[in-house]
């Protein structure tokens, strides 16, 4: 059997709590959740998967891998420098015709230290490659036993696809795999406070690239080029959330990802919010700029939010449910004069894999997930999100990610909560 994998002991420990058997995983962030596992396959964001995990509540079965034969390269990869990649068990399946290629030896072809690694993993493979991740998961499960049993899956599909040929009780194990994928272990904080370094250097340098004169588009290029060149996937090619738009001389705070379409001016006010990926787990950090020097009375606004945001920040305790902070920030905005305080966006949520996160019930991005909310416990990331829509002087908006301790929070990311102000001249255009 393989190291004790953290993770897979939580999740086991949930899995007593519901009464399953096991649960079979195909969702990418579940399988990588549970295995390490992941690929550039999972990236196409096909509907069907191209991995699988499949965890038994009995601690003496196998965790078992369903890959693609032909995978089994990525998983030397994977484990190249250290043990990113658990199982105790390879099943492996067909993909197009990836697989079938690959079992033909290249007489021309020098073996390296990949196919030796690969060859090695050979070893966890049990059973025969089947056609389809479908039926190499119905197999892994009727030869441990699972027919007839109590099984969570989530994917409804799988469940469907195996029925024929494993009669089981199904169970809709999404909520469940939210409730233990919220609470991180020791080994998961390690790697944010590694992502949170890396997010301090992002959102430095997307502020260092505001100026007069500069094209919001290059800003999105330039932010895009140091995220990819530091390892950092972004959320898409815009590389961040833009907190709204000017259209002529007014803006609109209320729109996200709107294309900017005039140069920045002095006096602009620009949100940046990089997202993006590093290790699996995501950036969501957020600051306000001003192009230039911002007034007094913008300034005093900004530092009102601040401290509202860090009234809010102190109450991220155990025992303490998230759909109290928004009525703190509005209080504060409401006792310092700030015209329409509802006008202030309080989100409270979990992230990691993804970059929200919340445990409640699907639906989960609804109004319940503020107004419900959901109780901390120990060993959250909870990113406190904090935006005000304020049309007189201008947007407002601030964001950090804290585990969750038995004392005081433990923020993230060290970029101060403070106003950007930058008077960087536009560089002339090339050509």
């Amino acid at each position: 059997m393989s190291d004790p994998n953290p993770r897979a002991a939580r999740l086991r420990m949930k899995m007593a709590e519901e009464g399953l058997g096991a649960v079979v995983l195909t969702h990418p962030h579940d399988v990588r959740y549970a295995t390490g596992y992941h690929s550039i396959l999972e990236r196409w964001t096909q509907q069907e998967p191209f991995a699988g995990a499949i965890v038994f509540a009995d601690e003496a079965k196998p965790a078992i891998l369903v890959i693609p034969e032909a995978n089994l390269g990525i998983v030397a990869v994977l484990n190249r420098d250290a043990p990113v990649c658990s199982f105790d068990e390879i099943r492996t399946f067909d993909m197009l015709n990836f697989c079938e290629v690959s079992r033909y030896v290249d007489p021309d072809r020098k073996g390296g230290q990949l196919a030796e690694d690969a060859m090695a993993l050979a070893g966890s493979i049990r059973g025969e490659c089947r056609g389809d991740i479908v039926a190499a998961i119905g197999a892994a499960l009727a030869d441990h036993g699972m027919a007839g049993k109590r099984i969570g899956f989530d994917s409804h599909r799988i469940s469907a696809g195996i029925a024929g040929g494993l009669p089981h009780e199904f169970s809709d194990c999404l909520d469940l795999l939210m409730r233990v994928r919220v609470v991180k272990t020791a080994q998961e904080l390690a790697t944010y406070r590694k992502v949170g370094v890396m997010a301090d250097r992002v959102i430095a340098h997307a502020g260092s690239l505001l100026g007069p004169g500069v094209d919001w588009n290059d800003v999105q290029a330039g932010i895009c080029d140091f995220m990819v060149r530091n390892g950092v996937v972004p959320v898409d090619e815009g590389a961040m959330l833009f907190g709204g738009s000017y259209e002529d001389d007014e803006f609109i705070p209320d729109l996200f990802r709107t294309t900017g379409n005039r140069a920045l001016r002095e006096g602009d006010i620009v949100i940046l919010e990089t997202q993006g990926v590093l290790d699996g787990f995501w950036i969501d950090i957020n600051r306000t700029a001003v192009v230039g020097r911002a007034s007094e009375d913008y300034r005093r606004l900004h530092d009102i939010l601040r401290d509202a945001f860090l009234m809010m920040v102190d109450r991220l305790r155990p025992g303490v449910s998230t759909s109290t902070l928004p009525m703190i920030g509005y209080e504060h905005l409401k006792s310092k004069g700030v015209a329409t305080p509802e006008k202030l966006l309080v989100v409270a949520h979990g992230i990691g894999l993804m970059p929200l996160e919340i445990p409640l019930p699907f639906p989960a991005t609804g109004l319940a997930g503020v107004k419900q909310g959901f109780v901390m416990e120990e060993d959250m990331l909870v990113s406190l999100d904090s935006l005000f829509f304020g049309a007189k002087l201008g947007p407002c908006h601030m964001e950090n990610v804290y585990a969750v301790t038995s004392g005081a929070p433990e923020p993230m990311y060290a970029t101060p909560l403070q106003l950007i102000e930058t008077a960087r001249e536009a560089e002339p255009a090339l050509g």
